[in-house]
């Protein structure tokens, strides 16, 4: 599978999530169709955001071991950040996603890959159809 943006290169996302295994198995379901940097905090996140501009996407774990998620986008909102309108934050259900949703933050459940696969088909995949439900069938493979 591939993907080329207007700039002839597939979508960058940069996946945040502290846990090793986590991170790796989300990167191998999107490294099929996007390119993919990884991050283990808030720190090292802003860090690739500084250093790429060219970050199309965020998908982010909301318990990070130097800050939440949600307020890095919210962060990224307040700043007019590119990135911060395809932001996903991966969280677990709760009272707190009403408060997160008000915000427009784009919630899925930790370890949904179909559902980040999804929103991010959605977002860069609109044009092929076949692409996108390629990619789908692949994460529910893995799942």
């Amino acid at each position: 599978m591939s993907l080329e943006t207007a700039v002839g290169r597939p979508p960058l996302v940069l996946l945040v999530d502290p846990i090793v295994a986590s991170r790796h198995w989300m990167w191998r379901g999107m490294s099929r169709a996007f390119g993919v940097l990884e991050a283990g905090s808030v720190e090292a996140a802003r860090d690739w955001m500084a250093q790429r501009p060219d970050i199309d996407a965020l998908v982010v774990e909301d318990e990070l071991p130097d800050g939440r998620g949600v307020e890095l986008v919210e962060d990224l909102v307040a700043a007019r950040h590119r990135v911060a309108s395809r932001s996903i934050v991966l969280a677990r259900p709760g009272a707190e996603w009403a408060r997160m949703a008000k915000l427009g933050t784009t919630l899925v459940e930790r370890g949904d890959l179909r559902a980040v696969l999804s929103k991010l088909a959605g977002w860069f995949l609109m044009r092929d159809a076949w692409l996108a439900r390629a990619l789908l069938r692949e994460a529910d493979r893995r799942n």
